[in-house]
Protein backbone atom coordinates (compact mmCIF):
# COMPACT_ATOMS: atom_id res chain seq x y z
CA UNK A 1 0.00 0.00 0.00
CA UNK A 2 2.79 2.41 0.88
CA UNK A 3 4.52 1.76 -2.45
CA UNK A 4 1.41 2.76 -4.40
CA UNK A 5 1.19 6.14 -2.66
CA UNK A 6 4.83 6.97 -3.40
CA UNK A 7 4.79 5.86 -7.04
CA UNK A 8 5.04 8.66 -9.61
CA UNK A 9 3.98 8.51 -13.22
CA UNK A 10 6.95 7.32 -15.25
CA UNK A 11 8.26 9.42 -18.09
CA UNK A 12 8.87 7.56 -21.33
CA UNK A 13 11.36 8.26 -24.11
CA UNK A 14 8.59 9.15 -26.57
CA UNK A 15 6.76 11.53 -24.24
CA UNK A 16 6.47 15.09 -25.57
CA UNK A 17 7.04 18.28 -23.61
CA UNK A 18 7.26 21.94 -24.60
CA UNK A 19 10.89 23.03 -24.76
CA UNK A 20 11.25 26.73 -23.98
CA UNK A 21 14.72 26.89 -25.55
CA UNK A 22 13.63 25.37 -28.86
CA UNK A 23 10.15 26.96 -28.67
CA UNK A 24 8.48 23.72 -29.74
CA UNK A 25 7.38 20.34 -28.46
CA UNK A 26 10.16 17.75 -28.35
CA UNK A 27 10.45 14.15 -27.24
CA UNK A 28 12.37 13.25 -24.12
CA UNK A 29 14.67 11.11 -26.28
CA UNK A 30 15.52 14.14 -28.44
CA UNK A 31 16.33 16.20 -25.34
CA UNK A 32 18.58 13.44 -24.00
CA UNK A 33 20.32 13.03 -27.35
CA UNK A 34 21.02 16.75 -27.74
CA UNK A 35 22.42 16.95 -24.20
CA UNK A 36 24.67 13.91 -24.71
CA UNK A 37 25.91 15.29 -28.05
CA UNK A 38 26.73 18.65 -26.45
CA UNK A 39 28.67 16.86 -23.72
CA UNK A 40 30.48 14.45 -26.06
CA UNK A 41 31.51 17.14 -28.55
CA UNK A 42 32.41 19.66 -25.83
CA UNK A 43 29.74 22.16 -26.87
CA UNK A 44 29.29 23.64 -23.41
CA UNK A 45 27.85 26.84 -24.87
CA UNK A 46 24.91 25.08 -26.52
CA UNK A 47 21.42 25.84 -25.27
CA UNK A 48 20.78 22.15 -24.59
CA UNK A 49 23.84 21.85 -22.34
CA UNK A 50 22.83 24.82 -20.15
CA UNK A 51 19.07 24.20 -20.21
CA UNK A 52 17.51 24.08 -16.73
CA UNK A 53 14.26 22.63 -18.11
CA UNK A 54 16.20 19.87 -19.88
CA UNK A 55 18.04 19.06 -16.67
CA UNK A 56 14.73 18.72 -14.86
CA UNK A 57 13.34 16.51 -17.65
CA UNK A 58 16.41 14.26 -17.66
CA UNK A 59 16.26 13.92 -13.88
CA UNK A 60 12.58 13.00 -13.93
CA UNK A 61 13.24 10.43 -16.65
CA UNK A 62 16.17 8.85 -14.80
CA UNK A 63 14.22 8.50 -11.57
CA UNK A 64 11.24 6.98 -13.34
CA UNK A 65 13.16 4.46 -15.46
Amino acid sequence: MKEATQRKSRMSMVELFYCRSKKRRVQVSDCLERYVDANAFDKKRSACWRCYQGKKTRTEFSHGA
